[in-house]
């Protein structure tokens, strides 16, 4: 064989061991795998500072391969920073999505492998909708308490705009609002099928008069919804300074949801509440709309067909001069799914619990009573399925009820025929302020509005008495009920110590006070005599067996009256 010839043989032999050896070690690398273990979790709350620790480790799947895990490297990307290291903590700072990327070397091989995981830190739900449907109550009064707790949509793309200083309308030359959001997240071509593929649409504002404004919106494609009409009560959206248009307020969030909590905002019923205003000043009983979710005007299956993908207009008009407010800004989401999973997760509300000094009431909404008077406080808690708690209180005033009792002039039962007269006595207070209204039967007797009642009839009295300072009622009753009253005046007695019959009793006497028996024998001579005969009987002492007269003097209801008659003792 020519040399040249075993040169060329012995090159190709040489690059066919050095192919081999590179095909070897790239398999050896197919099987090399990274993993991320992370023993705090992966969601997070959004007030928890502490480190979140992530410990990194690396092998050879298939167990055929021999490696020395000293000879492994680390290096860490955690929200644009590098940390190097088999284990690495961090802090987080605030809600969002925090992607942690692990590259691991395997120095002796020159493999690599790369693992990921997504961190997220929880948001703030929106609790300010938790309120009381009263800020104050009678005691045993019952009312309730609803709990609003709105998680969080977090995302990393724009999804509202934030006016940075508040928008003045109503005022001036300021009638009108337009701003747009624009979106290029969405997979090319996805469209609106129907109301339910949104999520909310807010509008953050405080205003003095909400009967003025309208809302609307307008997608991509030019549709138009109507959110909110002009009209209805006119009352306050959030906690607007009224006297100052240049001073903004305190903005709620009012949503139009395809679930809402309310109806339109139009006929919804207003709440009243005290507040005090940005510039100092304090409002008392002042009307508003709650912040929550609303119907809107129409529908919002009137967008199907507009696409996700581009410009959404919100506009507003106040269409009245005079009464003005501030937008803050306002937000649009979609349903979830349509978003990248990487760029958005909201925070699930998985419990929802109301605290009454420290105990747990049942349900939301919760139906309370409180009896004890005073300032109460009412804790809402609840807890998301990241494991994290909030809460927020409501307080409600508890009012003294009037307290009193019905006081008879005559004893009761009273005696068949007789009146009585009924009085509200005071227990708590003078009564000054107190009205009243007396029932027969459970009716309204006509007339009977003074805190006094002369009654015959037997029956339950019922008197409701409301003190107008409190506007607290209360019922108190009585049961007049009567007796046979007629006295029972023996014609004999038998004084002879044997404990029967031994005195001159008269049987209901003690319904006729102060009774005088005067006793004579038969000769006119007088015996015996008392000005209060009841329980005072004549025993017959010192007088001999025969007959002898009486003559008693009793009054009942103002009338004096007489009986006489004889007696007879036998011994």
């Amino acid at each position: 064989m020519r040399p040249s010839c075993i040169y060329r043989l012995a090159a190709l032999l040489l690059f066919v061991l050095y192919s081999l050896s590179l095909s070897a070690e790239n398999d050896i690398c197919d099987f090399f795998q990274a993993s991320i273990e992370a023993p705090d979790g992966l969601r997070h709350c959004p007030d928890d500072e502490s480190p979140v620790s992530f410990i990194g480790s690396a092998t050879y799947t298939g167990g055929e391969t021999q490696y020395d895990p000293a000879n492994f490297s680390y290096s860490w990307l955690i929200d644009e920073q590098s940390y190097s290291g088999s284990e690495v903590s961090y802090v987080f700072d605030g809600p969002g999505a925090y992607t942690i990327r692990l590259v691991v070397t395997d120095n002796e091989t020159g493999c690599t492998a790369t693992a990921v995981e997504v961190v997220m830190i929880g948001t703030l739900p929106v609790m300010e909708g938790t309120m009381a449907s009263v800020d104050t109550a009678c005691s045993g009064e019952v009312f309730t308490l609803y709990g609003l707790a709105e998680p969080v949509v977090w995302t990393g793309f724009p999804t509202e705009i934030r006016e940075d200083p508040p928008v003045l309308i109503g005022a001036g030359d300021n009638q009108y609002y337009e701003s747009g959001l624009e979106f290029d997240v969405f997979s090319e071509g996805v469209e609106i099928l129907s109301a339910g593929d949104f999520d909310v649409v807010c509008v953050h504002i405080e205003h003095v008069d909400q009967s003025q404004l309208s809302f609307e919106l307008e997608s991509p494609n030019g549709t138009v919804i109507e959110l909110k009409s002009s009209g209805g009560p006119g009352v306050n959206l959030g906690e607007p300074v009224v006297w100052e248009d240049d001073i903004p307020g305190q903005p709620y969030s009012y949503c139009f949801s395809p679930q809402p909590q309310f109806g339109t905002m139009a006929e919804t019923t207003p709440l009243y509440h005290e507040y005090s205003d940005n510039a100092g000043n304090y409002y008392f009983n002042a009307a508003y709309l709650p912040g929550g979710n609303y119907t809107p005007v129409e529908s919002l299956d009137g967008f199907a067909g507009s696409t996700l993908n581009g410009r959404w207009t919100l506009r507003a008009e106040d269409h009245t001069l005079g009464e003005s407010g501030h937008i803050f800004g306002w937000t649009l989401l979609f349903s979830e799914e349509f978003y990248p999973d990487s760029l958005i997760f909201s925070p699930e509300i998985v419990e929802e619990t109301w605290y009454r000094n420290g105990s747990a009431l049942d349900g939301n909404p919760a139906a309370v009573s409180v009896s004890d008077q005073g300032d109460h406080t009412f804790v809402f808690e609840v807890v998301d399925n990241f494991g994290c708690t909030y809460t927020t209180s409501v307080e409600v005033s508890i009012l003294p009820l009037p307290e009193a009792e019905i006081i008879s002039e005559l004893e009761i039962p009273i005696c068949e025929g007789d009146s009585t007269l009924l009085t509200v006595q005071p227990l708590n207070s003078d009564g000054f302020g107190w009205e009243y209204q007396w029932q027969f039967g459970g009716v309204d007797m006509p007339e009977r509005t003074y805190d006094t009642l002369m009654v015959k009839d037997p029956g339950v009295y019922t008197v409701v008495v409301t003190d107008t300072g409190t506007g607290c009622s209360d019922f108190f009753d009585i049961d007049v009920s009567e007796q046979n009253c007629d006295l029972t005046i023996p014609n004999v007695f038998t004084p002879n110590a044997d404990g029967i019959n031994d005195l001159f009793e008269i049987e209901n006497l003690e319904h006729y006070p102060n009774a005088q028996m005067v006793i004579y024998n038969r000769w006119g001579q007088k015996v015996f005599e008392h000005t209060d005969y009841y329980n005072n009987w004549w025993d017959g002492a010192n007088a001999p067996d025969g007959t002898y007269f009486y003559v008693l003097r009793y009054t009942r209801m103002g009338k004096t009256r007489y009986t006489e008659g004889t007696v007879t003792i036998i011994r």
